[in-house]
């Protein structure tokens, strides 16, 4: 495996190989490639038996997404019964779980939502290989339609991080951006169904679960992502009756991954075993 041009504060995260998945090249992009300012990172992955090139802003939070998300057991794998051919990845970030939901499921068709213009840059960039299947929407979603105050990370790490909920953002890092209504492009799109939801955007989940057609809401097989210390257990609730709900708190941590399966998959699932 070449691991060459990384930080050495990165290497740990990439030199281990899993069950033939993992990062097996990369190199140094120069400031200014796709109108970024960073300096990038393009590496080289296989996932799911596929060779994929991502492009990551080096020295940021950019490069965890790579062992925590393109892997089979990643944050964002879900149950042998959920076989989705529309997905919905909101929050969609730079596309590492685009990726993964594009070679996992070849037969889906996906929907990126990311409003941050960097973010959408290198969301482009790593789908194009899927282009055929993936489609880019330059704007959140939540219940309402609007252009909303977007307040950056605190974290100088996290380049492309963010919250329109002013949880763990820079009071003096901000600008405004496009959201839309999820039930509105759900009608536009004609996408309906949903099988699968990914959301994660830092706080605003209950307002995008909430803004879901009642009845597209209780179809969908999956729903999968984070939490963030705003309405989460609100979220728990919205979807119990139709969705068996996992959870993994730590007390000291206000994030946390979830994961809600449509019941009767679930119950498909405990017949099989």
């Amino acid at each position: 495996m070449s691991i060459r041009s990384v930080g050495q504060a990165w290497r740990q995260k990439l030199s281990t190989a899993w069950r033939g998945e993992g990062v097996v090249h990369t190199r140094a992009l120069p400031a200014g490639t796709l109108g970024i300012s960073r300096t990038l990172q393009r590496m080289t992955v296989r996932l799911a038996g596929q060779t994929l090139d991502v492009t990551v802003r080096q020295g940021t939070t950019d490069i965890d997404l790579i062992p925590m998300l393109l892997r089979r057991d990643g944050e964002y794998a879900l149950p042998t019964e959920v076989q989705p051919r529309v997905i919905f990845d909101i929050g969609a970030n730079i596309g590492m779980a685009a990726l993964f939901f594009a070679a996992t499921y070849p037969q889906a068709r996906i929907h990126c939502f990311e409003p941050l213009p960097e973010n959408i840059a290198l969301l482009k960039e790593n789908t194009q290989p899927f282009a055929d299947r993936i489609r880019v929407h330059e704007h959140g979603l939540s219940n309402v339609d609007g252009t909303f105050e977007y307040q950056m990370s605190n974290n100088p790490n996290s380049y492309g991080g963010g919250t329109f909920c002013g949880i763990g953002c820079s009071a003096d890092r901000k600008l405004n951006l496009p959201i839309r209504s999820v039930a509105h492009v759900i009608a536009e799109t004609g996408t309906s169904p949903i099988d699968v939801f990914k959301i994660d955007t830092e706080g605003s989940e209950f307002p995008i679960l909430s803004g879901i057609p009642e009845h597209l809401r209780r179809q969908a097989q999956a729903y999968v992502g984070e939490l963030h210390g705003l309405h989460d257990w609100e979220v728990c609730q919205l979807l119990t009756d139709s969705h068996q709900v996992g959870v993994r708190k730590r007390y000291d941590r206000g994030c946390f991954p979830f994961i809600a399966v449509r019941r009767d998959l679930c119950q498909r699932q405990r017949r099989a075993a």
